[in-house]
């Protein structure tokens, strides 16, 4: 087939041209030897042969922290306002576009968020072919989710084969061809090929709640919520109140929380709903297996592997999931 094929060398000159439509952020290991999604000024090149990043996609879209409403006696209530230049988010592995589509069903649904609205519309998505590594468990089981790009790189020799995924991702490879070459290649298979798949998914039947795995694991577990934090699909958040001293202004905050953390279930009263930690583990398995609400039956890991590389005791999901498997049959 003919395919527009970029060599190595021009990868500085392909970054300029995204550079002319906003910000390019890629994959980047810092001194302290940890791969982020960082700003990728001009000059620096994306680590691309990286296994994962730190954290994924997902702070891009729902930040950390952030003031989602505010109040004063004299404009009322506003949302703050999102920025209108386009991100581009250079190298996004499979798993992880799978993981923004997945976010994407929760905030994009029947009452949209509109600030991950906002972000979501300024996104433009540049994935890469990966190479999964030990941690990585994307090949475990087909996902319905889909890896969805703008732009799309397949690491050959030499260089990459870059394909256009949407029609945003058509009108930057117009803006490219200076630095690439039509040539006879075939594309090489990647781990896209395990996801959006058409396959009926098994449903997974709910977990005893009185089972002795969860005892175990919480056993070894922290609670420190590493596993959350990093994962590419986890969107728990809290929402808080602040009141102004000057009693005529106030915001409202949301921020991460976390599943794993005492409070994540607690409500008026101090009352809480897992206040056992096995409880609180087993809640966040069925959670990522099992699926809750619009998404139930949808299973949200997207094998990128960092709880495994995140977690301080060495908890594997994927071997409970494989025991519960086993105990059901």
């Amino acid at each position: 087939m003919v395919a527009r094929f970029l060599e190595i060398s021009n990868l500085k000159a392909l970054l300029n041209l995204l550079r002319q439509r906003g910000p390019v952020h890629g994959p980047l290991r810092g001194a302290d030897g940890v791969v982020r999604f960082a700003s990728l000024t001009r000059g620096v090149l994306p680590d691309l042969s990286a296994s994962r990043t730190m954290l994924p996609p997902k702070k891009y879209l729902l930040y950390p922290r952030e003031r989602i409403l505010t109040y004063t006696d004299h404009e009322g209530y506003r949302v703050p306002a999102e920025p209108g230049l386009p991100l581009i988010l250079f190298g996004v592995h499979p798993c992880d576009l799978a993981g923004v589509n997945y976010l994407d069903k929760i905030f994009l649904g029947d009452d949209p968020d509109p600030l991950y609205s906002a972000r979501r519309a300024r996104l433009i998505l540049v994935g890469s072919s990966c190479i999964p590594d030990r941690f990585c468990s994307c090949h475990a089981s087909p996902s319905p989710l889909q890896a969805l790009s703008d732009l799309f790189l397949h690491t050959v020799d030499g260089g990459f084969i870059l394909t256009s995924e949407s029609a945003c991702g058509d009108e930057l490879l117009a803006r490219m061809q200076s630095v690439l070459e039509e040539c006879t290649m075939d594309v090489p298979e990647d781990t896209r090929r395990f996801f959006g798949s058409t396959d009926a998914v098994p449903v997974i039947a709910e977990p005893e709640a009185t089972g002795p795995e969860w005892q175990e694991c919480a056993d070894h577990c922290l609670g420190c919520g590493a596993c959350s934090v990093c994962c590419p699909t986890c969107s728990c958040f809290d929402v808080l109140e602040f009141g102004g001293l000057d009693g005529c202004s106030a915001e409202r905050v949301r921020q991460w929380d976390n599943c794993l953390f005492k409070g994540h279930a607690q409500v008026a009263g101090g009352l809480s709903f897992r206040k056992d930690r096995a409880e609180r583990f087993r809640y966040r398995y069925w959670h990522k297996y099992g699926g809750f609400g619009p998404l139930r039956d949808v299973v949200s890991c997207v094998g990128c592997g960092r709880c495994r590389v995140a977690c301080p005791t060495g908890i594997d999901l994927r071997q409970l999931a494989g025991q519960l498997d086993k105990g059901g049959k």
